[in-house]
């Protein structure tokens, strides 16, 4: 098979998963004559070129209600094209009955993805002819014509996973002392340079709203205890340290890093996925003139092809935060991609309203019982897993 020719569908898994798997030397796209921005061809082709650099593509419009046109104008490129076959995931409904209509006539090879179980299947013979190739985040960033313009957290060395997991350990376990640990440290280090890493107060220190904030003694020795801080003096009335690196001092003044740290350490441990971002700043057009960040999203992966979005809160649920997930995980993965909201409360042990409307949109809650839980890797895996696509769409969503 030389050219595999597809109709151009709005979800971008659709669009590539064939032709990544197949890797044909052309690809021809029918697309609705309503699209105007040809930026989404030259997104495909980005995110075709790692894997087929000699790619030849050639998109074809159309008026996807009138049958006839897309029958004749499927024909014409069969007879043009010698060694093709045409493959049915995406699509209007008219699109896919006047496409199998020629294709049919021609004896070309018919395939249809199934996405959810990963397999291309022949549809004369409702055979699997190929599980579908490994598709990385960076894949999905390039077909929807976005770019990751960076990461907004440090990604800490794996010799520092131990460390950092310890850490959560002792701030999870007293999350008003660090909350007040937090607004210390962060009115304390504004007043010094961003390159600072020695720090002198009074124990005592007042926020700009008035209010008079102390650290906590038992976090601040676990800070030195596992190497964020060196030379920590606390005194009845000052306290003095030296961060022990600028990595180290974005952590230590940041509240919420740490839920977000968590979260990444155990996916990366578990091996259990193809790719685990953490931090990501999307650019959602990479194609115009500015360069501006549109999102910023906690913990991405990769599952067996599809992007998994990943919101960390270190506080409880809330329907903001369901909702923007949502958006985020429908803006780049479409359908097939799947939203898991890590928030420090109670909502899925008491079911409430927060997780109800989460459950509805598709969104999985991992609560504050879950995070506390030895077994947190485990019960990540498994709900990433176990995500029921299937299951969503006869659903309001």
């Amino acid at each position: 098979m030389k050219t595999l020719i597809k109709y151009y569908d709005k979800d971008v898994l659709k669009n590539i998963s064939a032709p990544l798997t197949l890797k044909p030397e052309k690809m021809i796209f029918f697309y609705d004559n309503g699209i105007q921005d040809m930026t989404w061809f030259r997104s495909l082709k980005q995110c075709f070129k790692h894997t087929m650099p000699n790619i030849v593509m050639e998109h074809i419009s159309l008026d996807i209600l009138d049958m006839v046109e897309i029958y004749t104008k499927t024909k014409k490129v069969l007879e043009e094209n010698k060694d093709c076959a045409m493959e049915f995931t995406g699509g209007s409904e008219l699109m896919l009955i006047a496409g199998f209509k020629a294709g049919a006539k021609y004896g070309v090879p018919l395939y249809y993805t199934d996405l959810v179980k990963g397999v291309i299947l022949d549809l004369a013979e409702n055979e699997p002819v190929a599980n579908v190739a490994k598709i990385t985040l960076q894949h999905f960033m390039d077909a929807r014509g976005a770019c990751l313009m960076g990461h907004s957290r440090k990604v800490p060395l794996e010799e520092r996973y131990d460390d950092i997991l310890d850490m959560c350990d002792v701030l999870f376990s007293s999350l008003n002392s660090w909350k007040t640990t937090s607004n210390f440290i962060q009115t304390v280090t504004a007043r010094y340079s961003s390159q600072e890493m020695h720090i002198k107060s009074k124990l005592q220190a007042t926020q700009k709203n008035g209010r008079k904030v102390m650290p906590d003694k038992k976090i601040m020795y676990a800070f030195q205890k596992y190497g964020f801080i060196q030379d920590l003096k606390m005194t009845q009335e000052h306290i003095s340290f030296w961060f022990s690196s600028t990595m180290d001092k974005q952590y230590v003044i940041d509240y919420g890093i740490w839920l977000e740290l968590f979260v990444y350490i155990h996916a990366k441990r578990t091996d259990a996925f193809d790719d685990v971002w953490l931090g990501a700043l999307i650019d959602w057009n990479a194609y115009d003139v500015s360069r501006m960040a549109g999102n910023e999203i906690d913990v991405v992966l990769s599952d067996q092809s599809m992007p998994v979005f990943i919101s960390c809160k270190l506080r409880s649920a809330d329907t903001s935060a369901v909702n923007e997930l949502m958006i985020e995980k429908k803006r780049i993965g479409g359908w097939f991609s799947k939203g898991i909201l890590v928030a420090f409360g109670r909502d899925k042990q008491e079911k409430t309203a927060t997780y109800l409307r989460a459950k509805e949109f598709g969104i999985e809650i991992l609560d504050a019982k879950d995070i506390m839980s030895p077994n947190f890797a485990q019960i990540l895996t498994k709900t990433v897993k176990e995500h029921d696509l299937n299951g969503l769409k006869w659903k309001k969503v």
